[in-house]
């Protein structure tokens, strides 16, 4: 299985993700302006989950946080040098809506949008009512979900849900120990910060293109 590019089809519908790199990001444990000092994701207290979600992955995994919704659940982890969401059906673990990796950036890579960075990206539609984009660092991940179930039922872990700027029924869900949750919360608060249109552009153009495309092998 790819760590950093994977696609997942669900009957007709396709799954795309894109992963990104930017450089001019701080190097790797270099201490933050604000002098604060973030744990790294490693180095979180890890949760129980049913079902064993993620067995197909060989290399250990650590699940973070958990967020249940009607008939589906998000499920954030970390795995090596990368960190990963896997949205999944209750009812059954090998039912995957989406699944997206994103590596940590390497030194002197990745943006700065939130604190707690430099951050890798990652994005995905699973249909026309699900879509989830991910920000991937040593210290965070700041992720923006749309579950087509409204608001999260229960959240687990080291997690913060907030309903994302600008988005109707979308979670900005920030995990992190629970200063760098703080930290990346009051910087949204204090910037206005909206959720990312670039990405929201990226999903409805590939879920558009997967249904002309299901459309097209209909008729043949």
């Amino acid at each position: 299985m790819a760590r950093n590019h994977r696609t997942l089809a669900i009957g007709a519908a396709f799954i795309f993700f894109i992963a990104g790199c930017e450089s001019g990001g701080r190097r790797d444990g270099e201490t933050p302006p604000n002098g604060i000092q973030f744990a790294p994701l490693a180095q979180l207290e890890a949760i129980s989950v049913s079902g064993d979600p993620l067995a197909d992955i060989s290399d250990p995994v650590k699940i973070l946080s958990e967020l249940q919704y009607g008939q589906n659940r998000l499920i954030a982890y970390v795995n090596n040098d990368s960190c990963g969401i896997l949205a999944a059906s209750k009812g059954d673990p090998k039912v995957n809506q989406i699944h997206l990796v994103s590596k940590w950036p390497a030194n002197g890579q990745g943006s700065n949008g939130y604190p707690a960075g430099p951050y890798n990206s990652a994005s995905g539609p699973g249909n026309q009512r699900v879509w989830a984009s991910l920000l991937c660092s040593k210290n965070a991940m700041v992720i923006e979900y749309a579950s087509g179930e409204g608001a999260p039922e229960q959240a687990r872990g080291q997690v913060t849900v907030t309903q994302a700027a600008n988005i109707p029924a979308t979670s900005r869900i920030t995990i992190g120990d629970s200063q760098t949750r703080k930290q990346i919360e009051n910087w949204v608060k204090a910037s206005g910060k909206p959720a990312d249109t670039d990405t929201r552009v990226h999903l409805q153009t590939d879920l558009a293109q997967s249904r002309s495309d299901a459309s097209v092998t209909a008729a043949s």
